[in-house]
């Protein structure tokens, strides 16, 4: 099959002309193959970095959609990535189509927030671009608040939280590489480390013994990956996201009035169902305050396909 890069591009990139124009972030994403005729392609932006990831073999059409970005953007920087499907090591799958690794920028701006970038990671290089929506709610509706940050990933959302007001907030991960750039991201935008700010571990053994010392937070942002790790401190087999179980335990930390922010990644179930899973979970002590979902740069009609988010309350 063909691909039609330049006009797919060229739309593409015409489509996202409010984004272009925007002083509020640099980084976006700039084609979104899935639904923009040329699936398992991603093309985003980081500042003047491009980065085009793909599943299936395009490398013979990867000079041609360098030579395309350039026209769009004067990117210093341009790098194709092929996904691990591909069995080949990162360091084989990872190349510059355009400029040397040098000029690969140390973060992403958005909102007047830098954010830790990684580019030569082995899955995604430190910011989901569908979250920025979530990451805009959190630095409107965190003043005050203590939050609780799980699967924390590179801790973009709970530095959100911080830089909207937030009183502190606890990131925690199993991945014990990826303190270290939250940490960063913190020094970059002048914010106090404090002292348990960082928890490498398994959730499954700290939130209840969270629960057992009686803590409690404002805030929570449960945003589990597609598929939850099987923990040896859990009694059961993790199903998807496992809201289930995590929010039986989430609502029991939050304060009354505190809210409970939760994003859905799997396609399983529709959006009006995970919600009224998530309620019934709570014991029926959360309620729906807030509803949305990624932006104009993940284009799709279906939005059960795309990131939902839902922000609950505790009455």
């Amino acid at each position: 099959m063909i691909i039609k890069w330049r006009e797919l591009i060229e739309k593409a990139w015409n489509d996202r002309e409010v984004l272009h124009k925007s002083t509020e972030f640099d980084c976006w994403r700039i084609f979104h193959g899935y639904t923009e005729g040329a699936k398992g392609v991603v093309i985003e932006k980081f500042g003047t970095m491009a980065l085009v990831e793909y599943k299936d073999d395009i490398s013979d059409d990867l000079d041609t959609i360098k030579d395309l970005l350039l026209e769009c953007f004067p990117f210093t920087l341009i790098l194709a990535k092929g996904n691990q499907s591909t069995g080949l090591k990162l360091k084989d799958r990872l190349f510059a189509l355009h400029g040397s690794f040098s000029n690969a920028p140390d973060f992403a701006e958005e909102y007047g927030i830098k954010y830790t970038l990684l580019p030569d990671a082995m899955h995604n290089c430190g910011l989901y671009l569908d979250a920025r929506p979530v990451r805009k709610w959190l630095v409107n509706n965190s003043e005050g608040r203590r939050i609780l940050n799980l699967f924390s990933f590179t801790g973009s959302l709970g530095i959100a939280a911080i830089k909207g007001g937030a009183k502190s907030a606890v990131h925690l991960d199993k991945s014990k590489v990826l303190l270290p750039r939250i940490k960063m991201s913190y020094k970059a935008n002048g914010l106090d480390l404090g002292t348990r700010s960082f928890i490498q571990g398994d959730i499954y053994k700290h939130l209840p013994k969270a629960i057992k010392n009686g803590q409690r937070f404002d805030g929570i942002i449960l945003d589990p990956p597609p598929k939850v790790y099987k923990s040896p401190y859990s009694d059961h087999q993790p199903k998807g996201q496992d809201f289930s179980r995590l929010v039986s335990m989430c609502s029991q930390l939050l304060n009354p009035g505190g809210w409970l922010i939760c994003l859905f990644h799997s396609f399983s179930v529709t959006w009006d169902v995970s919600d009224k899973e998530i309620i019934e979970s709570s014991s029926k002590t959360l309620k729906v305050i807030d509803r949305f979902t990624s932006e104009c740069d993940f284009p799709d009609d279906d939005v059960e396909k795309k990131l939902r988010v839902t922000v609950f309350e505790k009455m």
